[in-house]
């Protein structure tokens, strides 16, 4: 790291790790070397090291209650994608809501717009659950 910048061959699941960690936020390495961070109301959000896109993936699950009905939660998602720009929403399996945000580090990342990023793509996602369910789908 010089300059504040990460550089390209320098980003790995470590060095990103201590980004967070510098930044006081609640952050673990799990068995794929995926960093894990939970969030102050208890929400877990996930930042994957993408080396062969040389990307930093952001994403967090959430989960549908019970009984609600595929056209409910899709016409949801479709809500949340045309009204959210900075993520992108899917159903990756029955009852879970994914958020995903994907952020370039090639030729290096200003560190700051590690943390910066992250804490936008939280805010957002919250954000536009809160805002967007109004019939109470998600958990």
């Amino acid at each position: 790291m010089k300059n504040n910048i990460l550089e390209e061959d320098n980003v790995n699941p470590t060095s990103v790790l201590q980004l967070f960690e510098n930044a006081f936020l609640k952050a673990s390495l799990d068995e794929d070397e995926d960093i894990r961070i939970t969030t102050a109301p208890g929400s877990l959000f996930l930042v994957k090291v993408l080396p062969d896109k040389k990307m930093l993936k952001y994403a967090s699950w959430f989960g549908f209650k019970d009984g609600v009905s595929v056209d409910k939660k899709l016409a949801f998602l479709n809500q949340l994608n045309y009204g959210v720009i900075l993520s992108r929403f899917s159903m990756p399996e029955e009852n879970v809501l994914l958020s995903e945000y994907f952020l370039s580090y090639e030729e290096g990342i200003q560190l700051y717009q590690v943390i910066n990023s992250f804490r936008l793509f939280e805010r957002v996602t919250i954000g536009a659950i809160k805002q967007f369910d109004i019939a109470h789908l998600i958990e």
